[in-house]
């Protein structure tokens, strides 16, 4: 899975986009949710789900993905350790840079 996942990385750059910055109000309003940016994630072969990141008003930045649960799909929210874990585990270092990017606003 190793090769299969770098074959992906090397033949189309990780696919993300940055939120617009919106101007709130009061950006440090309590109860505020920030939308940070979404990228792609390759699970396997064409399945490629968005990973959303948002920085919550605590300050912890958490992703969301919604992944197929043999039906359906379900939403995952997880920290970016995770994310991390996954990219150097499977080899994917340009998009372990583009969840660093995103992911710190």
């Amino acid at each position: 899975m190793n090769r299969r996942a770098n074959a992906l990385e090397n033949a189309e750059p990780p696919h993300a986009e940055l939120a617009p910055r919106p101007n709130p109000v009061d950006p440090t309003a309590p109860g505020r949710v920030e939308r940070l940016g979404r990228l792609r994630l390759p699970i396997a072969g064409p399945y490629r789900p968005w990973a959303t990141a948002y920085r919550l008003p605590d300050g912890r930045v958490v992703w969301c993905v919604r992944l197929w649960s043999v039906d359906r799909p379900l939403l995952h929210c997880l920290p970016t350790s995770t994310l991390r874990s996954f990219c150097r585990l499977n080899g994917l270092a340009a998009l372990a840079v583009e969840v660093e990017r995103v992911g710190s606003g």
